[in-house]
């Protein structure tokens, strides 16, 4: 259900994200935090095309936001073959519904500590430390939770089965 597909250095994330963040565009989600597209559909907003719950086909996110041409993240998404990625906050204490998508994701921790949880229905509880890069089968029922009083970001992207 979670595999780690390899080791990461965020660093080179959080110094183009830091050098990036006065200009990024966000979508407010109240205390569960705000998210922001790196890609979108064609005709659509790029910032929030992807953002929140999938309208439509969730594969026709494939067009890069030209905000984010030439940087770590737009090699991030050509690497891992990504397809509707967007950069997420996540609030202090704030826990996302129990859900399934229709295709697994790729999650990229960038600031995280160990009071956050990905969680199966089934049961399986675990942290996803800033090392790596992990493939998780996100059809099956599960949800995160920030149990801590800072905030969490981390960028996630569509992978096709």
């Amino acid at each position: 259900m979670i595999k780690i597909l390899s080791r990461i250095d965020v660093q080179p994330l959080l110094d183009e994200y830091s050098r990036l963040e006065k200009n990024i565009q966000w979508t407010e989600y109240g205390h569960k935090g705000r998210q922001t597209g790196l890609q979108h559909r064609l005709d659509e907003d790029p910032w929030s095309s992807a953002v929140g719950k999938n309208k439509g086909n969730e594969l026709d996110h494939v067009n890069l936001n030209p905000f984010f041409t030439n940087t770590v993240f737009e090699s991030l998404i050509s690497q891992f073959k990504l397809i509707r990625t967007r950069l997420m906050w996540v609030g202090p204490y704030a826990c996302y519904s129990m859900h399934r998508d229709t295709t697994p994701r790729i999650h990229i921790p960038l600031i995280t500590n160990t009071e956050c949880y990905f969680v199966f229905k089934h049961g399986l509880i675990t942290h996803l430390s800033a090392s790596n890069v992990y493939w998780i089968d996100t059809t099956r029922f599960h949800t995160f939770m920030n149990c801590s009083n800072q905030h969490r970001l981390h960028l996630i992207g569509v992978v096709e089965k």
